[in-house]
């Protein structure tokens, strides 16, 4: 019994999730959701900084003051934000003028067609109407006291909207400009609570991989993407394709969202096709076909090449994944999946969680040594 109460408590120590994982999950997820007003900031803002930490470092081997060269890496940021926005709302919401119209025009309804679905929308107004009447006759039979309701109309809910996202950025912008600068103090802090030597050695080790391959991961992948969007941009603008400088930003932004993203870029561009007029239909899906091939091409050529730790997770995983970060945070959570789920790689492969690793990744070599030393044992 000692023998298997020994065995027990060390594969409950050796366990990130402790002796009740489900009971834990559940306290995580709910903490994760209602809590991302203050963690969804915080956490795009860990992942900035992972992402500008490599070339922040290389402006410091030059000479450059570490505050110096985090805040020009942090305005040239800005500048790339700003720049994408002032691009692309000009065009999209000229598009959006003439898109009604256009699409409209496309579909070119049959008259009769029209008049029918008229006749079946007037009759469910007369009906909604009666049962309004209905309702109100019911409530007015009834003594009641009135019932104050506000409704908030749609300039207040925008202009609350802006405030909330000028505040969020703020924050975001400010808290990587820290953890920039005096990120590392904080590290050597945490290590130093640590009484353990290879405990250590072990958080040493984690900050520093995620200071380097998370880092670098994160600036390839974005690199990799503004490449593609502007080799699309190029390739729109020679078929005179509209709005083609746009496609830079929503490539590269909608490119973090896996499958899905891409899904969406090729809708648009079909979308955009067919408001283009009189066209063929090899003109129509010459523009989406094209980008999925180009798309297709860099997934398995560029990816592979700059780098490797997409590879190692299994897709399944990476989808599983964009789902619950979606859910959980929104369209911001759907970008974030993949750059958090590298993250929890990295951190699970330095802190030796086997499980954990081997659940999310494609390799067979670690399970399958670890069966062939027990099985000569």
């Amino acid at each position: 019994m000692r023998k298997g109460g020994c065995v027990i408590s060390q594969q409950n120590q050796a366990s990130p999730l402790g002796g009740h994982p489900i009971i834990l999950l559940v306290v995580i997820v709910a903490t994760l959701y209602l809590a991302r007003g203050f963690l969804l900031p915080v956490t795009v803002s860990v992942l900035l900084a992972l992402t500008l930490s490599p070339p922040v470092t290389r402006l410091m081997k030059v000479g450059v003051p570490k505050v110096l060269s985090s805040l020009v890496m942090l305005l040239l940021s800005c500048s790339l934000l700003i720049g994408a926005v002032w691009l692309m709302l000009p065009a999209i919401g000229g598009w959006l003028t003439t898109a009604p119209e256009k699409i409209e025009s496309v579909m070119n309804l049959d008259q009769d067609m029209v008049s029918k679905l008229q006749q079946v929308k007037d009759s469910v107004e007369e009906t909604s109407e009666k049962v309004s009447e209905a309702v109100e006759e019911v409530i007015s039979s009834e003594e009641q006291a009135p019932v104050m309701v506000e409704q908030r109309t749609w300039p207040d809910t925008l202009l609350t909207s802006i405030q909330q996202g000028a505040a969020n950025t703020l924050l975001i912008l400010v808290l990587t400009l820290f953890l920039l600068t005096n990120g590392g103090d904080l590290v050597v802090n945490m290590v130093r609570l640590s009484k353990q030597r290879q405990q250590r050695r072990k958080i040493i080790r984690l900050f520093s991989r995620l200071r380097t391959e998370t880092g670098h991961y994160l600036g390839a992948v974005m690199l990799i993407n503004l490449t593609l969007g502007l080799i699309t941009s190029v390739l729109l603008w020679l078929i005179d394709f509209p709005m083609p400088w746009i496609w830079i930003v929503l490539v590269a932004i909608l490119r973090l969202i896996p499958y899905v993203g891409m899904s969406i870029v090729s809708a648009l561009l079909l979308l955009i096709s067919i408001t283009q007029g009189d066209q063929q239909l090899w003109q129509i899906l010459m523009a989406p076909v094209g980008f999925l091939v180009l798309s297709t091409l860099f997934g398995f050529i560029v990816d592979p090449v700059v780098h490797g730790i997409r590879l190692q997770i299994n897709p399944i995983v990476v989808f599983v994944a964009v789902i619950f970060w979606g859910w959980l945070w929104g369209p911001i959570g759907a970008i974030l999946g993949v750059p958090l789920l590298t993250v929890i790689f990295v951190v699970a492969d330095t802190l030796g969680w086997q499980q954990i690793s081997q659940i999310m990744t494609t390799r067979l070599g670690p399970a399958t040594d670890s069966n062939k030393n027990s099985g000569g044992s």
